[in-house]
Parts: C-alpha cells; structure tokens; sequence
C-alpha cells in the first residue's frame, strides 16, 4: 500500500481512492472531542514508573503545582480540550474540503457529555439535518473499559436519556442500559474495539460484549489514532461478526481526524439508516499513514504548549496552582509552541 494515497474500506478491504468526490457526496465525521470533554492523564501513572523517568518525577509533580503529593494518582488530573464546538466543525470541515466535500456530518462526541454537539446543533441551524446530538459512553464490562459512539441521540429529552443511560452504565446495568439505547435510535459503535488497556488484546472481552450485546451495537470504528494492525484486526472482527465498519478520527488534540467515513447520504438521519443496512465506507486520509508515535509526540506537545490552562486537578485549575510561579514546564511549552509552529508550516502536523 503507498501510503501517499487515500484509501477508503469496502467490504473489509482497502481500495484506492484519491478522489472520494466523485463517488460520495458527503464526508462524515464520527468521532470528536470538544471542550466539553473531560480528558483524563492516567497513562501518565505508568510512564513515571520507568526508570529513565524515576529523577524527573518530582520535577513533573511541581510543574503541575503538586509538588506536596505523595504517590500522585495522574489520573486525578484532567483536561479539556481548546476547542470550542464550532472549532471542532471548522476544523472538520476544512479538512473535508481538501477531498471536494462541502462540510461534514458531524458527531462531537465529549467523554459522557452531549452538551458539545448539542451547543453546536441549536448554535448552528445552518447545519440542521447533518450535526447529531452524540457522546462517547464509557462502559465497564467484565473489568475492561470500552468506549460507545452515541450518535444521533434525540434532541426532545436528551438530558432525561443521557441521565438514564449514564446511570446504567455506571451501575454496570448492561440489559437496561443497551434496551435503552436500542429504543432511542442511535447509531451505536464499538469504537476503537481492541484497545488493550490492561496487559494485552487477550484479555479484551469483545467476543462477550458482541455475544450478547451485538444485536444492540450496529457497527466497529477504524480508528485514526490507532495502529495499522490493530484497525486491520478490528476488520476481520466486523467480517466475522458481519458488523459494518465506520471510521472515525479520534484525535482531541492538534489536527483534525485522519478517517472519516464517506456516505451518499444528505443528512445524517440517512447516513445511519445506510450503516444500520450495513453500508458502511470508512475513508483513510494519507495523514493516517504517519507513524503512530509521531502522531503521540505532537499531541504530548501540544498539550505541554497549553497545560497551564487547560489542566485541573480535583477541579482545581492549573493555572490557579501556578499563579504567579514559574516552572520547568514553561519554557519547555514555549519551545514545544515554536517546534509546533514550525511542523505545521511544514505540513508535517499529522
């Protein structure tokens, strides 16, 4: 595969298609993450764990104001995201606009938060028909954590059905939860699937969660922050299921999503009504290509660029814990701005 061209998915299989214009009329974007999002730094617990890390630790705690802590929980540290709804759009669409397409069907879908795309639906009647009020359902089962596109949630008493299902989820209510779901119409989607949160894709229990939850769940994510091999498990996951595959961008931070899915549909109500049929086209941009970790690095730097506005702690900002002080952290983030800066200019912002 050269990785210079698009591809788009069909039937489980990667074709070319450096032109998706003229075979789709429409972009859609699946998986986003706005400022309502509630992001949290718990990856950070097992990277202070290495050696190499072991003498700069506290250096890191004291960047965060949190010097005082003994054994600092990082996952008690969160952030959100710098983009208002709109930017989200605007991204989304410009980028969009690179393969012919004239804007996006658009699901903004915040961690258990719909307030992002449903801020942008009643801020935007322009857009009306092709922005779906959507979260991203964190769900514990069988001690992993998976993660449910929402999208298309029904704006007369969306509050009510995020509450309800929120609930269900949290006190592992599984039979009610998915009942829920399934009568509210939603498309629902198992993104990013075969994430290995714990010690290795082994001890993933998606065969379970399909086994008895699939009738509920109408298709898998080809995720653009996720690795090659991964996504292409995802498909043969969805072949032996016979689940269509979406795709979906998921990436919160720096640049807007390297997979979309592409549709002939006009409104996103229609575009669901094709992926309950089971079409389903995913679209993998070139950006996707770029090595994994690069794609990493840049987002840890342009986090560290922004940090000391957009972290918390406990609900404490930052900023507030750094108030008038200075730390390692702040020179490093005027020089990951300027390197930032300079990638992008370059075109190598991925």
């Amino acid at each position: 595969m050269r990785r210079q061209s698009a591809w788009k998915i069909e039937n489980y299989t990667y074709r070319e298609c450096p032109h998706p214009d003229r075979e789709y009329g429409y972009a859609v974007s699946l998986h986003n993450h706005s400022c309502h999002s509630v992001e949290k730094l718990a990856a950070v617990n097992q990277v202070v764990k290495r050696t190499f890390m072991r003498p700069f630790s506290g250096i890191l705690q004291k960047s965060f104001g949190l010097d005082g802590i003994s054994d600092l929980n990082y996952g008690e540290i969160t952030f959100n995201p710098p983009y208002t709804p709109e930017d989200v759009y605007q991204m989304e669409a410009a980028a969009a606009a690179n393969w012919g397409f004239d804007g996006v069907h658009l699901a903004i879908t915040d961690h258990d938060e719909f307030a992002g795309s449903l801020d942008l639906l009643r801020g935007r009647p322009d857009l009306k028909g092709r922005i779906a009020v959507s979260e991203e359902l964190s769900l514990w089962f069988q001690g992993h954590l998976f993660h449910l596109g929402v999208c298309q949630l029904p704006e007369s008493g969306v509050e009510e059905t995020h509450t309800q299902i929120q609930a269900a989820a949290r006190g592992r209510r599984y039979d009610e939860l998915f009942e829920i779901l399934g009568a509210s119409g939603c498309l629902l989607i198992l993104n990013h699937p075969l994430v290995a949160w714990g010690p290795g894709a082994e001890s993933i229990p998606v065969t379970e969660l399909l086994s008895r939850y699939g009738w509920a769940i109408h298709a898998l994510e080809v995720n653009g922050m996720r690795p090659r091999e991964e996504n292409d498990r995802v498909l043969e996951l969805a072949r032996q299921w016979r689940k269509p595959v979406v795709g979906g961008g998921d990436s919160h931070l720096l640049v807007a999503s390297s997979v979309l899915s592409l549709s002939r549909a006009a409104t996103f109500k229609d575009f669901i009504a094709e992926v309950k049929d089971g079409y389903a086209v995913p679209f993998v941009t070139p950006d996707y290509f770029a090595p994994l970790q690069w794609k990493l690095f840049l987002r840890v730097l342009f986090f560290i660029s922004r940090y000391r506005q957009i972290a918390s702690y406990k609900g404490q900002p930052v900023a507030t814990m750094l108030e008038q002080r200075k730390v390692l952290l702040d020179p490093v983030g005027s020089a990951s701005r300027v390197f930032l800066g300079l990638v992008s200019a370059l075109g190598l912002a991925r």
